[in-house]
């Protein structure tokens, strides 16, 4: 049978990829010199260890009697705190670049040390936020101590719509090439059959038990709906673990962090946080409603970043059950207060701030941000950002802790040991043709380049070669059950990046 051009194509396509994975393959074993991402202590490329496995029952088990009897006493609290006030009004839509940028303070050297004020709002209404608020502290205070958590458990937490399962696959298995063993909890909202397949499969084969939010939500139908960055913080409050690394379902380490919960600064703090780039633009008006009489100055610290951060359940209690408030009640009122209309307005500040205004202990990661991407033609294009390794910024920075707000020329940096790829979407489980779009964007002299640029020092620190083992696992997850659309445009292109073939690839 002789087949037309256009029939020929995918047959072309599929025996193309088939010995494009023998070859892989071959290069993934330790003796082929594959370059190996773990360190002698962790497990071999590919092998789980002791991996505990969860059961695959569980997405869509009833929650327990006492997490049920437990998240009613808490939205109860919650809704009965409701402060009673119109959407929060700002003087001006967003604050000034020279109020977030560390830059151009540094280089402006000017007094940064007065925060900023645009919340515009009346004697009546702030009266009621102060009220409002001292009655949640007093439900979390009295809530607190009986928080449900299994004794002596640990683990990692992420959240996943529905459609960010396939964001949360690429991550957790970037985690277990890390060698990690932690066992992993996925919340997950709106889930639809397909969604619950994952989770019976490639999920549970990486060692992690989907939970369902709508399950929990269901307990209470009288809740109201929530709206975008408000569920993070349920996912925690809904946990078994006592000790908690919460990551996004874009983030991921780049070597084993399940030694962190042992040692400093989350041994001592109970609450780690990572930064963002910007100057803190929190309102005085919050500080005057949380009734925090000595509040950070703005060079203290830069905002929060909450793609990544730790915190112990049993001790943190209380102000997790605050930052439930605060994200309650985020939208238009809490957000708007903590941000002010700035960069990234939502759930970022939340968690740091409910521990101020309980005056909880709490480490945040001294150490700047890295940006990760790429130059071309002439702009820097980003695609996420890389956070600190926590136990070495602790060492660096215990001795001289102060104000690290503005990076000073000479300030200690840790090494980076988080990624938080949040600029771009990689979806394993659909089509790449979008992600493709961008990263096959040429630069000035017509030639595609690595999609984060030169990162030889990141690659050096770590041992291998990051960005290289992303895309493998990518293939590997979209490529070779079903090919997704963009296969075809993703392996040539990794094969000159990363494997310097010199074949020509599909723009």
């Amino acid at each position: 049978m002789i087949l037309s051009p256009r029939s020929r194509r995918p047959l072309v396509l599929a025996v193309t990829m088939g010995v494009f994975f023998i070859i892989l393959l071959h290069r993934s074993q330790p003796d082929a010199g594959f370059p190996r991402i773990f360190y002698p202590e962790q497990a071999p490329l590919g092998s789980q260890g002791s991996l505990t496995v969860p059961k695959p029952a569980g997405f869509d088990d009833e929650p327990s009697p006492q997490l049920v009897e437990y998240w009613t006493a808490v939205l109860d609290a919650v809704m009965k705190a409701e402060p009673q006030i119109k959407a929060i009004k700002l003087t001006q839509p967003s604050p000034d670049a020279e109020d977030m940028d560390p830059n151009v303070q540094k280089s402006k050297d000017i007094d940064i040390g007065d925060r900023i004020e645009h919340v515009d709002m009346s004697a009546s209404d702030r009266a009621m936020l102060k009220s409002t608020h001292a009655q949640m502290v007093k439900s979390a205070k009295q809530l607190g101590p009986s928080i449900p958590y299994t004794k002596n458990s640990k683990g990692i937490v992420m959240t996943a719509g529905g459609k960010y399962v396939g964001n949360a696959i690429l991550s957790l298995t970037m985690l277990r090439r890390t060698g990690s063993k932690l066992p992993v909890q996925l919340f997950i909202d709106g889930a639809d059959n397909s969604t619950r397949a994952l989770c019976e499969g490639i999920l549970l084969d990486l060692g992690v038990e989907c939970r369902s939010m709508d399950a929990m939500f269901g307990t209470t139908p009288h809740m109201p709906e929530l709206k975008k960055f408000q569920y993070k913080v349920f996912s925690l409050l809904f946990s078994s673990f006592d000790d908690v690394l919460f990551l996004d379902a874009d983030c991921y380490p780049l070597y084993n962090p399940d030694h962190m919960f042992d040692v400093d600064p989350y041994k001592s703090y109970g609450l780690v946080t990572w930064p963002d780039l910007w100057i803190s633009t929190v309102s005085p008006t919050y500080y005057e409603i949380a009734g925090v009489s000595n509040p950070p100055t703005v060079q203290a610290r830069r905002t929060s970043e909450s793609g990544v951060f730790m915190i112990k359940r049993s001790t943190h209690a209380e102000d997790l059950l605050l930052a439930t408030y605060y994200n309650f009640y985020g939208p238009e009122r809490y957000y708007r207060l903590f941000s002010q209309g700035g960069h990234g307005e939502g759930d970022k500040e939340t968690f740091l701030h409910a521990a101020i205004a309980l005056d909880k202990p709490y480490w945040d990661v001294h150490t700047t941000l890295g940006f990760l991407g790429r130059w071309l033609n002439g702009s820097f294009e980003g695609v996420g950002m890389k956070q600190a390794d926590p136990v070495k910024d602790f060492n660096l920075w215990k001795a001289q802790d102060g104000d690290h707000a503005v990076e000073g020329p000479d300030s200690p940096r840790a090494p980076f040991m988080f990624i938080h790829f949040n600029n771009l979407k990689i979806d394993v489980q659909n089509s790449l043709n979008e992600v493709m779009d961008k990263v096959l964007r040429a630069n000035g002299t017509g030639d595609a380049t690595p999609l984060w640029g030169d990162e030889s020092t990141l690659n050096k620190q770590t041992g291998y070669n990051i960005e290289k083992v992303m895309w493998e696992e990518v293939i590997r997850l979209t490529c070779t059950q079903t090919v997704q659309e963009g296969c075809d445009r993703l392996i040539p292109w990794y094969q000159k990046m990363f494997l310097k073939s010199k074949k020509t690839f599909k723009g």
